[in-house]
């Protein structure tokens, strides 16, 4: 389905920022289009109307607070219900590195569970419902490269630090991508949609950046493009060298263990 326009996409965090203006691009263009959000329905309704009247698409909403992952898995048996499969997934969803360090809901570093746990959960579950033709991607990003991501310390309990927090999150993100490319029938791979003005941009960095039309542009380049190989990490539209660990295949193996058991509960059964 990757090369012309998707039956269904699931998109996460398309309420607001990159998300949302990726919504209002593609909606237009597939027919059905389940767009995520942690807020209620009355909230994002003007959102959605604009939506639907970009097109005849099957506009539908579902509601997840990312702190919680048994919203996690909520969502996944929303979408299933609503789809027999999933053209493109595209795990939006992020949350810049809290100022002090909090755990989620379910005992884990936030920033992690929200920007990665949440999406490889989602991914996992989600998975049997995306064809070989179909695509996942990771909206990750290029602060990656400057994260070392200690697996003693996968919770980041000692040495805390907001952009930090931020920038491990997507390091494993990446590392997924390349990792499961091998082992999904699916593609599946990683972009950084570019330093985008958003409120997730002003929380960390004192920058100023491009649209979110831009990134929106990036990240439907990523899902809807045939010739991005699986397992590419993309800077904006193209193919990058990924953080030297992500490109370390014990590392990948190491930190997907660890991703799984951290998980399990919530799987209700291995990966590979």
């Amino acid at each position: 389905m990757v090369g012309q326009a998707p039956g269904t996409v699931v998109l996460t965090g398309a309420t607001s920022g990159i998300g949302a203006a990726a919504a209002r691009r593609i909606a237009g263009s597939v027919r059905r289009l389940i767009v995520h959000g942690p807020e209620p329905y009355a909230a994002v309704r003007p959102l959605l109307d604009d939506l639907r009247s970009a097109g005849r698409a099957e506009i539908a909403y579902a509601q997840a607070d990312f702190d919680r992952l048994d919203d996690v898995v909520a969502l996944a048996r929303q979408v299933a219900d609503a789809a027999d499969r999933v053209d493109v997934l595209i795990n939006n969803a992020g949350r810049a590195g809290a100022d002090s360090r909090r755990c989620s809901v379910d005992g884990y570093e936030a920033t992690l569970q929200t920007n990665y746990l949440a999406a490889v959960l989602l991914t996992e579950r989600l998975l049997p419902l995306v064809p070989a033709t179909g695509r996942v991607v990771h909206v990750s990003s290029a602060t990656h490269l400057s994260a070392h991501l200690d697996l003693e310390d996968l919770q980041f309990q000692h040495g805390y630090q907001p952009a930090a927090a931020y920038a491990r999150s997507k390091l494993a993100l990446v590392a997924h991508a390349v990792r499961q490319s091998r082992h999904y029938r699916p593609g599946i791979v990683s972009v950084h949609p570019g330093v985008v003005d958003t409120r997730l941009l002003h929380a960390m960095f004192a920058v100023q950046g491009e649209s979110v039309s831009h990134g929106a542009a990036n990240v439907l380049h990523a899902a809807c493009d045939p010739d991005v190989p699986s397992g590419a990490y993309l800077d904006e539209r193209r193919v990058a060298e990924p953080a030297g660990q992500v490109r370390v295949a014990r590392f990948r193996d190491d930190l997907h263990q660890r991703t799984m058991a951290l998980l399990a509960p919530w799987l209700g059964g291995s990966s590979a």
